[in-house]
C-alpha cells in the first residue's frame, strides 16, 4: 500500500497565501520545481502499475489536476475510489 498525504499541498499553500512573499531565491526555486516534477513523475508512474493499492489525498480535483497534470488525473480519477473527506481543522494560533 503507498499512500501520499497532502499531495497538493504546495498547490493549495500558493493559493491561500494572504500577502505577497517575498521571491525565493533562484537556488531554491530550481529545488522546489525539481522536487514538484518528481512527485508529478512518481505519481504518473504510480497510476500505470497494475493491482496495486494507493492511497492519495488531495485537497480538490483542481488542485490534482494543477499538482501532477491533467492526464494523470484523468487517469487517477477514471480508476479510483473517492472520498470526500471533512476537512481538516486549522491549528488556532493564540498563544
Amino acid at each position: 500500500m503507498t499512500v501520499i498525504d497532502d499531495l497538493t499541498v504546495s498547490t493549495d499553500l500558493a493559493r491561500e497565501a494572504a500577502a505577497l512573499l517575498e521571491t525565493d531565491s533562484a537556488d531554491v526555486q530550481v529545488t522546489m520545481a525539481l522536487e514538484a516534477g518528481a512527485l508529478a513523475d512518481a505519481i504518473a508512474r504510480l497510476s500505470l502499475l497494475p493491482r496495486r493499492s494507493w492511497i492519495l489525498v488531495a485537497s480538490s480535483i483542481e488542485g490534482l489536476i494543477e499538482t501532477v497534470g491533467e492526464e494523470t488525473a484523468e487517469r487517477l480519477l477514471a480508476v479510483a475510489e473517492q472520498a470526500e473527506l471533512a476537512q481538516r481543522p486549522r491549528p488556532r494560533l493564540d498563544w
